[in-house]
């Protein structure tokens, strides 16, 4: 199934550094709001100034479009790689990491990706790595409402005991089925997620088709999704900057602020973030944009 979906979305795909959905936007439409996706910031001990210079230029680009919020994508900081004798420094860096959000002014929700694991808490251990997490920025998923859209943000970076694979496991599946029969079947939605349903990254830098960083029950999860107003899914993870359209579905890979890990473009995809419009109507449309970060400098 999953190799089917690629290869259909294979002839629908495409890379842009400044990329428009305007396969649904209508200019004579209203915006209501306007939000942002911010995704794979990767801040950490070896690149913190560049990173955060990069962050706060992010976040200013982003509140001059007249955003009501962002959503961090994931990938935050770089993590899992500490040791338990390393707590120094990962408060350290995830306190820069917020103090760059907190002076920006602009109020901020937080997805967990997988270097955002940290497996030592209070000095003990953390199998799942996630109590730094939500020390730091709460719950790893939660949904939130603005403005009659209903936002899910999912947890991706659960690991399947049996395949070891990326999955959403079985309490975030019953919190999420419980949480969507809150809301009205016409509700818009919109999902965020790290880990992608769907990602053509192997086929675009490898030329072969591979199901690796996808996570393991997306077909599970997109099956709940349906059922509602699905407007867009957002994920992270793979840096580069991906539109899918299947089975009514927008698949909005959102590359990322770091791009090629803070060394210049990804294939065609620069340094960026989504820019998204809410319409009165519900409907809504995005770009990716080119913050105007310059690797070389």
């Amino acid at each position: 199934m999953r190799k089917l979906i690629i290869a259909i979305s294979l002839m629908i795909l495409f890379f842009s550094c400044t990329g428009n959905s305007g396969k649904i936007n209508n200019p004579g439409k209203e915006v209501a709001f306007r939000f942002a996706f911010l995704t794979d910031v990767h801040m950490n001990t070896n690149n913190a100034d560049v990173s955060a210079a990069g962050l706060k230029q992010a976040l200013e680009h982003a509140k001059s479009q007249n955003i009501d919020f962002v959503i961090f994508g994931g990938d935050l900081t770089d993590l899992d790689h500490f040791q338990p004798q390393d707590s120094d420094k990962a408060n350290s860096i995830v306190g820069r990491f917020k103090s760059v959000v907190a002076e920006s002014g602009v109020k901020a929700y937080f997805t967990i990706g997988n270097h955002d694991r940290y497996y030592t808490f209070n000095n003990e251990p953390d199998p799942a790595g996630f109590k730094f997490f939500e020390k730091n920025y709460g719950d790893t998923y939660y949904s939130f409402d603005h403005k009659g859209v209903h936002y899910v943000i999912l947890n991706s970076v659960q690991i399947n005991e049996t395949t070891r694979n990326y999955c959403v496991g079985p309490e975030q599946l019953e919190w999420l089925k419980t949480d969507l029969a809150a809301i009205s079947p016409e509700t818009p939605l919109v999902v965020v997620t790290h880990v992608p349903f769907q990602s053509l990254y192997y086929p675009a830098m490898e030329g072969v088709v591979k199901d690796a960083d996808m996570f393991s029950n997306f077909k599970e999860v997109w099956d709940i999704l349906l059922k509602y107003n699905l407007k867009v899914i957002f994920q992270g993870h793979q840096h580069l900057y991906e539109e899918m359209l299947v089975n009514r579905t927008h698949f909005i890979t959102g590359g990322a602020v770091s791009a090629s890990w803070w060394g210049g473009p990804l294939l065609d995809t620069e340094e960026g973030y989504m820019l998204v419009r809410v319409y009165k109507n519900g409907s809504m449309s995005w770009d990716y944009v080119d913050y105007g970060w310059d690797a070389g400098k």
